[in-house]
C-alpha cells in the first residue's frame, strides 16, 4: 500500500490531505510570502546550505521571521525526506505572511515544508528551449517571492507564439526568466549574466563557479544587443539544470545546443548528480 505524502507545518508532521491554511493569512489575501526550493537526487539533497542561506535571506528582506534555527530545520527536512522516501524529489519551503488582523500588516508566518517526485526532463536539456522576451522586471528582485502572478500570465502569451518560455528584459536590459537564470555566450567565447537585482540561483553560482576554470566570465548589465550578438545562450535552475536556449525572439543561436553550453553541462553534471550522463543530442 502506498503511503500517504507527508508535509511539515509549522514543525508538525501531518499527512497532505489533511494539511490546512487558514484563509485570513496573508499568503492567500495578498500573495504575501517567500519559499525556496531545492532537490534531492538518490535521497541526497542538492545545494542544501545554499538554499537555506537564500531562504533566510529572502526571510530577512521581506521583514518574515523565521521561528526555527537552521538546524531546527534540517532535521524537519530529513524527517520529511525519512517518512516521505521519495528518492528523486522536490522540496519547498513556504513562508508566509501570517495570519493578519487587517489583512495587510505582517502577522506570525506559517511555515510549510513540502515534498514532491521530480522527474528530470532530460529530453529538454538536450534539445533545448526557445524563449521571447517579455518587457518586465521583477520587484524584489533578489528575493524568491511566492508572487508569479506576471511569469503565468506571460508564459500564455509564450505559448500564442511557439515558445516555451519568456525572458525579462526592460529599459534595453535583460534580467531573467521567470523561473530560471540567464546566460550568454559571445562570439570570442566569454559567459555573461545579468548580476544586478536578480535571483542569485543556486545552480547560476555553481555554473559561474565552474565557467571561471574554461572561460572569461562576466556578471554585469547584460543588454538586448549582447542578445542578438551572442553565438549561445542557455538558462539555468534547479529543475532545468542547464537547458540551451535555441532562439530569443528572432534571434537564432542554432538548431542544437552549442558546444560551451554541452560542455559546461558536462561539467556541471557530476556537480549535481554525482554522475555523468550523455547529454548529446
Amino acid at each position: 500500500m502506498i503511503q500517504p505524502l507527508q508535509v511539515i507545518i509549522n514543525g508538525q508532521l501531518i499527512a497532505e490531505k489533511e494539511a490546512t491554511l487558514g484563509i485570513d493569512d496573508l499568503s492567500i489575501v495578498r500573495g504575501y510570502g517567500i519559499f525556496d526550493y531545492f532537490k534531492t537526487v538518490e535521497n541526497r539533497p542538492v545545494f542544501l546550505e545554499d538554499n537555506l542561506d537564500r531562504f533566510f535571506h529572502s526571510a530577512e528582506l521581506m521583514d518574515l521571521p523565521i521561528h526555527y534555527s537552521r538546524e531546527e530545520l534540517k532535521r524537519q527536512i530529513q524527517l520529511l525526506m525519512e517518512v516521505n522516501n521519495i528518492p528523486e524529489s522536490g522540496i519547498k519551503l513556504l513562508l508566509t505572511g501570517g495570519y493578519s488582523v487587517d489583512s495587510y500588516s505582517i502577522a506570525a508566518p506559517n511555515l510549510i515544508i513540502t515534498q514532491q517526485p521530480l522527474q528530470r526532463n532530460l529530453g529538454q536539456e538536450k534539445q533545448g528551449m526557445k524563449l521571447i522576451t517579455y518587457n518586465y522586471h521583477r520587484p524584489f528582485g533578489t528575493v524568491k517571492s511566492i508572487d508569479y502572478v506576471m511569469g503565468i500570465q506571460a508564459l500564455k502569451k509564450a505559448r500564442t507564439v511557439g515558445a516555451d518560455d519568456v525572458l525579462y528584459a526592460q529599459e534595453g536590459l535583460l534580467s531573467e526568466c521567470p523561473r530560471a537564470n540567464i546566460f550568454l555566450i559571445t562570439k570570442t567565447g566569454t559567459l555573461l549574466t545579468p548580476g544586478k537585482d536578480v535571483l542569485a540561483g543556486i545552480t547560476r553560482k555553481y555554473i559561474i563557479e565552474i565557467a571561471k576554470t574554461h572561460l572569461d566570465v562576466e556578471i554585469r548589465d547584460v543588454t538586448l544587443e549582447d542578445m542578438k550578438n551572442a553565438a549561445e545562450a542557455f538558462i539555468s535552475s534547479t529543475t532545468k539544470n542547464i537547458t540551451p536556449i535555441l532562439s530569443i525572439d528572432d534571434t537564432v543561436y542554432g538548431a542544437n545546443p552549442g558546444p560551451i553550453t554541452m560542455r559546461l553541462q558536462q561539467m556541471l553534471e557530476p556537480i549535481v548528480f554525482g554522475r555523468k550522463v550523455d547529454l548529446r543530442c
